[in-house]
């Protein structure tokens, strides 16, 4: 009984290292694409462990790197040379047309239009540092270098959050306490449906500060707005975005290049999602929809290699 019980579980392991093989030569042997989509499908069922929320870090840190691996995760590296090392953004903050007005603070810039009034765009670059758990401040701030003065009276009573570009917390991680009051700035501030901004653009912001930092060593983020034109709804005199957008990218110094992520979150009551790859687009969208060009220091080639594709899956 038990020699036929052993004999049949040896079948069974055969079979599975058989298919296992099997499968691993049909990957091997695949095209690009093929690859992706095979890749896909793995990733699901891994996501669904390491997406899970109670899933332990431990676990979640290994699938990632097991995840980084993938042609899906990995995506395209394009040849480009370093960076800025201390730039807020890589190879240039956004362009535009408008003439915004570049605040420059001690851990972000913002690009702000003064005749919406409203931040267009927010940048700063994280890197890998100790964990800090300042106070957040207890009030926001008008900014004196816009001409509109927004005032945090406008946000009262209107339904909105007081929203943050430029986060406070890894703001507050990698520059400090100072760094971290400039981020209470009005001008670093849209309005924001709460659970949106408690819920699933928390999660973006804390998943770039404890995942992507520390495999990617230093990260550089660029988020902001995409208003309506013209805007149909306004806390006062300020617009309301109906979506929100944010770049991320990292640069392999082993390859000699970088590679980019783009989110496009509409703007709508949402606490969580654990599938981020359904708000993945291209770079390219993103300017058509707000009018900005992203990494203009890089020759047209090596943007347009960078923009036109959307990653394949969330990193």
């Amino acid at each position: 009984m038990i020699r036929n019980l052993l004999r049949f579980l040896g079948w069974v392991c055969l079979l599975v290292l058989l298919v296992s093989g099997v499968l691993a030569l049909v990957y091997l042997l695949s095209e690009r694409a093929q690859k992706v989509a095979i890749e896909q499908r793995v990733l699901d069922a891994v996501d669904a462990v390491r997406e899970d929320g109670t899933t332990p870090r431990s676990v979640v840190d290994a699938l990632d790197r097991l995840a980084d691996q993938t042609v899906a995760v990995r995506g395209d590296v394009v040849l480009a040379p370093p960076p800025e090392p201390s730039a807020t953004a890589p190879y240039g903050e956004p362009a535009d047309r408008c003439g915004l007005k570049r605040l420059v603070n001690r851990g972000y810039s913002v690009g702000y239009d003064d005749a919406l009034p409203a931040p267009r765009w927010s940048s700063y670059r994280v890197f890998p540092c100790k964990d800090v758990q300042l106070e957040r401040p207890s009030s926001f701030r008008s900014d004196p270098r816009t001409s509109a003065r927004v005032t945090t009276s406008e946000y009262v009573r209107s339904g909105y959050d007081r929203g943050h570009l430029a986060p406070n917390y890894a703001i507050s991680v990698c520059y400090g306490e100072e760094a971290q009051k400039e981020t209470f700035l009005l001008s670093n501030i849209v309005p924001q449906l709460h659970a949106l901004n408690a819920g699933l653009w928390k999660d973006m912001e804390q998943r770039i500060m404890k995942r992507y930092v520390g495999r990617y060593g230093t990260v550089w983020v660029q988020v902001g707005p995409v208003f309506a034109s013209p805007s149909t709804q306004k806390v006062g005199r300020i617009p309301v975005p109906v979506s929100f957008w944010m770049v991320i990218s990292d640069y392999d110094e082993a390859v000699g290049g970088v590679r980019a992520i783009a989110y496009l979150v509409p703007h709508e009551e949402k606490w969580r999602d654990a599938e981020l790859t359904r708000y993945v687009v291209s770079i390219r969208r993103l300017e058509e929809l707000t009018g900005l060009d992203f990494f203009p220091q890089l020759p047209r080639p090596t943007q347009d290699r960078l923009e036109s594709t959307p990653a394949p899956r969330a990193w």
